[in-house]
């Protein structure tokens, strides 16, 4: 794609500048004698020509050299091969067109215009020299672009994998939290303890079919957010009291990433103590656009260990999906992140 890119650019600049330079270089020859368009136009016409036949060879040596690279032309070496491929190919068709439409002009003119072997070989060499200035502009802005293309490229590749290795670290993280509460249920409460694993393998069975999912509706994350919060209820009873306060309409064309409301859930619960007399209070509300999921500070004395994920997790999928970050308040009552819904699904992948 990049050898052929090159080629059509040059194309389409060989014809341009053709046609100026052919216009501009026919000028000269005219500032001694009376002017003529019929002169004018012929000459214009016969460097246009030569510019083309210039540019033909340029862009053929190029095609070589990109193409049969066994071949080894360097840069040197092309520029050098076309001056002299030029001026073997340029000198005898210039030496037709003067000895077969060198009659066409006035006589006071013919002396003007006819063939000379110095000045013919200084002619082709500045005008090559043009062409060569005029394509080396040309390669070194293709060149460029592609550069920048191809980083671009790399750095979506890169986001892209590194947000799919972020999104993979939520699973094992819940997994592990889960298997762990389901452990010590099993010892303490048995028949919670079938209970709580039966909402574990809804909430799995949820979570893989949109595993392919990076973006989900709002309505999809809250029930998954349901899910998890029935099973926490099973753990902690009256002692975890939680709310969601969203419009409908909202649940409906809201877009978040998916387990990132969960997630918030999830560590409101692994940061906080909580009793029957001193419930941990969540509450999920929608407010102008983002998301809220606020709790009461009930912080635990000895917190759990962390595995190195959750709200630095979830901020750095939202700096790759909306290159802003997450918001977080806290006060010594109340505990707050404000995440972002997305409302136009076609300006996001969800795959």
């Amino acid at each position: 794609m990049k050898r052929n890119s090159s080629i059509i650019n040059l194309k389409g600049v060989a014809f341009t500048s053709s046609v100026v330079i052919g216009f501009l270089l026919a000028i000269p020859p005219l500032k001694d004698t009376p002017f003529s368009i019929s002169v004018f136009l012929i000459n214009a016409l016969f460097v246009c020509l030569l510019s083309l036949a210039a540019w033909t060879v340029n862009i053929s040596l190029i095609y070589l050299s990109e193409n049969y690279s066994h071949l080894k032309i360097g840069d040197k070496v092309r520029r050098l091969l076309s001056y002299l491929l030029n001026e073997l190919l340029l000198m005898p068709i210039t030496y037709l067109c003067f000895l077969y439409f060198g009659n066409y002009f006035p006589i006071e003119q013919q002396e003007g215009i006819a063939f000379n072997n110095h000045k013919t070989v200084v002619f082709i060499f500045l005008l090559n020299t043009i062409i060569t200035v005029i394509e080396g502009s040309v390669l070194q802005k293709n060149k460029r672009m592609m550069v920048e293309l191809e980083n671009a490229k790399l750095k979506t590749q890169n986001t892209e994998a590194f947000y799919n290795q972020l999104k993979q670290q939520i699973h094992p993280h819940f997994l592990f939290n889960s298997l762990n509460i389901l452990k010590s249920l099993i010892k303490r409460e048995p028949d919670i303890a079938e209970d709580y694993l039966i909402k574990l393998s809804d909430f799995l069975r949820a979570s893989i079919a949109s595993a392919n999912e990076n973006m989900v509706t709002l309505k999809e994350e809250l029930e998954l957010c349901t899910d998890y919060m029935e099973m926490q209820k099973i753990r902690f009873k009256k002692a975890l009291q939680y709310s969601f306060k969203i419009p409908v309409d909202i649940q409906e064309s809201g877009i978040v990433p998916i387990f990132s409301i969960q997630l918030l859930l999830e560590n409101a619960i692994k940061h906080n103590s909580m009793t029957n007399e001193k419930p941990l209070k969540i509450s999920i509300a929608y407010n102008s656009g983002y998301i809220s999921v606020s709790n009461n500070c009930q912080l635990k004395l000895t917190s759990e260990a962390s595995t190195g994920v959750g709200l630095k997790n979830l901020s750095e999928r939202y700096k790759i999906l909306l290159g802003e970050d997450i918001t977080v308040t806290e006060t010594k009552e109340e505990f707050s992140v404000w995440i972002k819904v997305l409302t136009d699904e076609n300006s996001y992948n969800r795959g």
